[in-house]
């Protein structure tokens, strides 16, 4: 797989590329504000290809698109059938003739990195099972507008060790900050990637870790970060996660427990009353939609890097 044309997970990218995204967002965002929609992509075509629901990034990849002057469309998962109507690399093969990239979100991490091995456009991971790059890009974006240098912050992830911890690690690893999973024993990330991601945060000073009481994880967070207790495709597990997760909620006791500094995101979407208060996400300190928005600008960032290397821009 060609790290350079696809995006699959942040640490390969190295620190110089994720900041490099990360102020491209800003420009763009500010772009936007300023100038509104331009042609930069125009002529160039993206596919969504989405086997589970989606709000944000469905729309945030369309209306990015368009307002670069290109066009986005959905491909139905259930009619094209990846590798029951035909093969894999048939698909890709197809559709690297029609297409300037295509935008995944699966169950299967693996059929991304398949996807991105087979096809010769750029393939963007816009979310697996096993992590989702682009949520964290917005979430680094958002950072930065309300802390300014990332270098030396904490952000906390209270919850379950997910797809979207390890991608907020795997940011914080690049841009220096230090990461703490709080969640209970049992649902930590993977021993596999923490021996992976451990040594990026040694090699900047910062660390790395997993505390299973939250008001101890918490304390002088700058940042804290929330998701669903039960994932996509897990809603069968949600009555013994539930019960380990009552103590994991981000509640106006936890925040004051982090402090006056302390922020508070969540990828969205909210089960309000679980893991997030309403009165927390509703709340001063909130700034999910702040990063709901980034989402449209990172993404922007994201499709710009690759269609240059990619010789598209």
């Amino acid at each position: 797989m060609n790290l350079q044309k696809d995006l699959i997970d942040l640490l390969p990218l190295g620190e110089q590329a994720v900041q490099e995204l990360l102020a491209d967002a800003a420009i763009q965002k500010a772009r936007l504000r300023q100038n509104g929609p331009d042609t930069e992509f125009a002529g160039r075509t993206a596919a969504l290809y989405f086997e589970k629901p989606s709000l944000r990034t469905r729309v945030t990849f369309e209306v990015a698109m368009n307002q670069k002057g290109g066009q986005a469309l959905h491909l139905d998962a259930g009619s094209i059938g990846i590798g029951k109507r035909e093969s894999l690399a048939d698909v890709a093969r197809n559709l690297e003739r029609w297409l300037d990239v295509l935008v995944c979100r699966t169950y299967s991490h693996e059929l991304v990195e398949s996807l991105a091995k087979l096809a010769k456009i750029p393939v963007i991971n816009a979310l697996t099972d096993i992590s989702h790059p682009c949520q964290a890009l917005a979430f680094g974006l958002t950072a930065r507008e309300h802390r300014g240098d990332l270098q030396g912050l904490t952000v906390v992830f209270v919850g379950d060790g997910n797809n979207v911890a390890r991608s907020l690690a795997e940011l914080a690893a690049l841009c220096a900050m230090n990461f703490v999973l709080a969640c209970p024993p049992g649902f930590e990330l993977p021993e596999s990637f923490v021996r992976q991601v451990v040594p990026e945060f040694h090699r900047r000073g910062t660390r790395f870790e997993t505390i299973h009481d939250p008001k101890e994880a918490v304390r002088g967070a700058d940042f804290l970060y929330s998701d669903v207790w039960v994932s996509m495709g897990q809603e069968g597990q949600k009555g013994e996660k539930v019960s380990h997760f009552l103590p994991y909620q981000i509640n106006s006791e936890l925040l004051e427990i982090a402090g006056s500094q302390a922020l508070v995101s969540h990828c969205l979407p909210a089960h309000r009353g679980e893991e997030i208060t309403d009165l927390v996400m509703d709340g001063e300190k909130a700034v999910c939609f702040d990063e709901a928005e980034n989402r449209l600008h990172a993404q922007k960032a994201v499709i710009r890097r690759l269609f240059r290397s990619t010789g598209r821009l």
